[in-house]
């Protein structure tokens, strides 16, 4: 016969799911921010979906446990790759139900961009650029950047000689401002040949 679990223990996994979707919420500020694909909803939808795992494994089969002439290893769960997570929580009711609910939720708090933008109001701009090596080139580069409100600005040297350069640019910027109309910007200057720019950076 199913035993439910007290109400009490019900809530403490609830608080191990809400704290795992803070800090998966964490991670996917900072990829947000990096403009990485994964953010905030992704790693969040992640780390609840782990806790739930590790949950279910640890004592989602406490009453098979407990009964005679019954021998499984529960935490083959966890130890194995997951596929898919086509459940939450199955046979447990509350934390089930409310996991669901945080989720809806989140997705429904998360799925505006503008909401996202309020939360990560600067994101990293980087690009790699191949040029003539003529003199105070990389001040005249920096100079653009700074008059197209780029910030923190850091030029680093992957090539040279005598005739070509090639640098990578850091820097931050808003996340309201284009990047085409700053890439654009540079690309009237006739020394520059390529401009390589990858959404997110390194």
């Amino acid at each position: 016969m199913e035993t439910l679990a007290p109400i009490s223990t019900e809530l403490d996994w609830l608080l191990r799911i809400i704290v795992a979707a803070i800090c998966g919420g964490v991670i996917g500020y900072e990829r947000a921010i990096q403009r990485k694909s994964a953010g905030v909803r992704t790693h969040i939808v992640v780390a609840i979906a782990s806790a739930l795992f590790m949950i279910v494994s640890k004592y989602g089969f406490t009453d098979l446990l407990n009964m005679h002439d019954i021998a499984l290893d529960p935490s083959r769960i966890a130890a194995q790759i997951v596929t898919g997570i086509s459940f939450i929580g199955a046979g447990m009711y509350f934390i089930g139900v409310l996991s669901t609910a945080l989720l809806f939720i989140i997705q429904m708090v998360f799925h505006d961009d503008i909401i996202i933008s309020k939360i990560t109001p600067h994101i990293r701009f980087n690009i790699q650029i191949e040029a003539a090596n003529t003199p105070h080139i990389l001040s005249r580069i920096t100079k653009e950047l700074e008059n197209s409100q780029v910030e923190n600005i850091s030029i680093k040297i992957l090539d040279v000689n005598e005739e070509r350069i090639v640098f990578y640019v850091d820097g931050v910027i808003n996340n309201k401002l284009d990047e085409n109309k700053i890439i654009m910007s540079l690309r009237k200057y006739p020394d520059i040949d390529r401009i390589s720019y990858t959404r997110g950076g390194r």
